[in-house]
């Protein structure tokens, strides 16, 4: 080998083990891990904004429904405004909980993607084996139940997107 290439060996050598841009590259690889960290505790926490909204408004359409029972002359579309700023005036329908519910929409959800199932299932709260039905849907001492979804979408950037489902139930007694 002659003296030219033996040189040329040693400065290649010297190279591959020189350590000079070795922090640029921890620091590229460090700094997606921890930015990926980052939004995973933003995504995190505002899934549990969304599973909480989700749990609130339930119960709050229940009790919008509950308040709202079969003695009420009028029905919600003719007496009160869209934002329902006359609180207690109407009969509340199947549609009416769904945009009452729609209208407590917090920041960062989306009105148009909650889902309202409103239901009077028909008995009484005593109902045990000898069921009592209830003369008409919305009669007082029967039930109502509302269920409340809401797709949301985990967004975490170098991860896969996944859409989870939160659902709220709420069941409550008309008690007008």
């Amino acid at each position: 080998m002659n003296m030219r290439t033996r040189l040329f060996a040693i400065r290649l050598v010297r190279r591959l083990c020189d350590d000079a841009g070795a922090q640029l590259v921890e620091f590229a690889i460090s700094i997606v891990v921890l930015i990926m960290l980052m939004f995973g505790v933003f995504a995190f926490c505002l899934a549990m904004y969304s599973y909480h909204f989700v749990s609130y408004v339930a119960q709050e359409g229940a009790r919008f429904a509950m308040v709202r029972g079969s003695d009420w002359k009028t029905s919600c579309a003719t007496s009160a405004p869209p934002n329902f700023t006359v609180p207690y005036s109407c009969k509340a329908a199947s549609v009416d909980v769904q945009n009452y519910v729609r209208s407590l929409a917090m920041p960062g959800i989306n009105p148009s993607n909650i889902s309202v199932t409103t239901t009077w299932p028909g008995t009484t709260p005593s109902c045990t084996s000898n069921c009592s039905v209830c003369s008409t849907v919305a009669s007082s001492g029967c039930y109502v139940k509302v269920q409340v979804s809401y797709p949301f979408l985990f967004n975490v950037p170098f991860a896969r997107q996944s859409t989870y489902n939160f659902t709220g139930t709420s069941e409550k007694v008309i008690q007008y």
